[in-house]
């Protein structure tokens, strides 16, 4: 750019040949004429200009690159990058830690946990299913005996009852075979009269000489409405029936034209209609009982979670994270350039890119979604049967007597009533306190 010669120590205007300098003060500047524009010393320009020496071109962009990497501000470039293999680092960890060893893994500690739900539940279940086994002794021992007698006596007057029905429906004299099936049929009915009336003290006499003396003892078989089904048939509907069968034996046995009133029909069928629903409640009890045990002995509970990570995308991911660590190290050790750097990024940060997204998308669909359900269904599962089990309990208790509060106390009991504590660390589900 400019032009130096030494001053020469002769006489004269004389100058000597040019020579290097060899300090300052012997040196003079040319300087280039103003009327050249900064255009013409731009770098691109310089560059066209000394287009056959590579060798300046190429310490040209070693400058600039060199500058690049000794300016603070336009050190973004390893800080990136630094950050990206930090990234895959602490990604390649997490996914070691929570999803790949056996245990620490995330499935591993969801499975303890739902294994500490599962203990809950399995003792409340034993519990159940030992107050069930007493509820079940008490009732065959001193119940059973006295429904299935009973049941059996009104299924056997509904069918009687149904009988006399279709031969008083023909309104042609009766055969002394038909008389005698009415009296069968006042006689029974004369048996189930008499069976209502002891059946409460038949109760009285069995809960005395139980072994868990007055408790767990379904006293009140018949209970709210069936209470009073059952006064019914006993006060009114038997006896007024069987008065019914002693008129038609009376007055229409033998002759040739019977004519009957049609409050006759009526009240039979009012009466079977009574009978079939006092059957229905006397065996409720029972029904009860076999329905718990029914939801007992159903139940299942899920304690494992298994999950196999993507292993083609996750020997891909790997791969990604050791050739950024690599092209990295190089970077920063000055053996790639930018311009290098910029093209093999291009060429493979896509790449990168989308199996660290499709690693992540099966991740999150294979493992949270299945997860998900997972609790989704245990929650349902837990709130079904503990919903349930109150609600079968309650009812259960309307049958016993009034001072038994043996169904009462085993609700109180179930650690249901402390409140929960999830341990995340250690995966198990706490208790505190019983709440009084």
């Amino acid at each position: 750019m400019y032009n130096v010669c030494c001053k020469g120590g002769g006489s004269g205007n004389v100058t000597e040949p040019k020579r290097r300098c060899e300090c300052v003060n012997e040196c003079e500047i040319v300087t280039f004429s103003t009327s050249i524009s900064t255009n013409t010393l731009s770098a691109s320009v310089i560059l066209d200009n000394i287009t056959d020496s590579s060798d300046t071109a190429r310490r040209f962009v070693a400058a600039m690159e060199t500058r690049h990497r000794v300016d603070a501000s336009l050190m973004k470039t390893v800080f990136l990058l630094t950050n990206a293999s930090e990234v895959y680092d602490r990604i390649r960890s997490r996914i070691d830690t929570e999803i790949v060893n056996p245990e620490t893994s995330w499935t591993k500690a969801l499975s303890k946990l739902l294994i500490s739900l599962g203990n809950m539940m399995s003792e409340h279940i034993a519990e159940s299913t030992s107050l069930l086994r007493i509820l079940n002794d008490v009732y065959f021992e001193h119940v059973d005996y006295l429904v299935t007698g009973l049941s059996a006596q009104l299924q056997y007057c509904d069918g009687l009852a149904a009988e006399v029905h279709s031969i008083l429906m023909r309104e042609k004299s009766m055969s002394r075979a038909e008389s005698e099936r009415l009296q069968l049929l006042r006689d029974t009915f004369q048996n189930l009269d008499t069976t209502l009336q002891h059946l409460g003290d038949l109760l009285d006499k069995e809960a005395s000489i139980s072994s868990y003396g007055m408790r767990y003892f379904p006293i009140n078989l018949l209970s709210g409405d069936c209470e009073l089904l059952f006064h019914n048939v006993e006060k009114t509907a038997t006896p007024n029936f069987i008065s019914l069968i002693d008129d038609v034996i009376s007055k229409w046995y033998g002759d040739t034209n019977p004519t009957f009133r049609k409050s006759v029909y009526v009240n039979m069928n009012h009466i079977r209609s009574n009978m079939t629903n006092l059957l229905r409640c006397l065996l409720s009890y029972k029904q009860e009982l076999d329905t718990f045990g029914d939801q007992l002995s159903t139940l299942k509970l899920t304690d494992t979670f298994v999950y196999e990570p993507p292993i083609m995308l996750f020997d891909k991911f790997n791969m990604d994270r050791e050739w950024l660590s690599s092209i990295t190290s190089q970077y920063m050790a000055n053996s790639l350039s930018k311009h290098d750097l910029s093209e093999a990024l291009h060429a493979h940060g896509g790449e990168m890119l989308d199996t660290a997204d499709r690693l992540y998308s099966d991740i999150e669909m294979s493992l949270f979604s299945k997860a998900s359900d997972l609790i989704d269904s245990q929650e349902e599962t837990m709130g079904s049967f503990y919903r349930d089990l109150l609600q079968r309990v309650t009812s259960l208790q309307r049958y016993m007597f009034k001072m038994d509060s043996e169904l009462e106390q085993f609700m109180r009991r179930l650690s249901i009533w402390r409140m929960p504590i999830v341990n995340i660390k250690q995966s198990q589900v706490l208790l505190a306190l019983v709440v009084k």
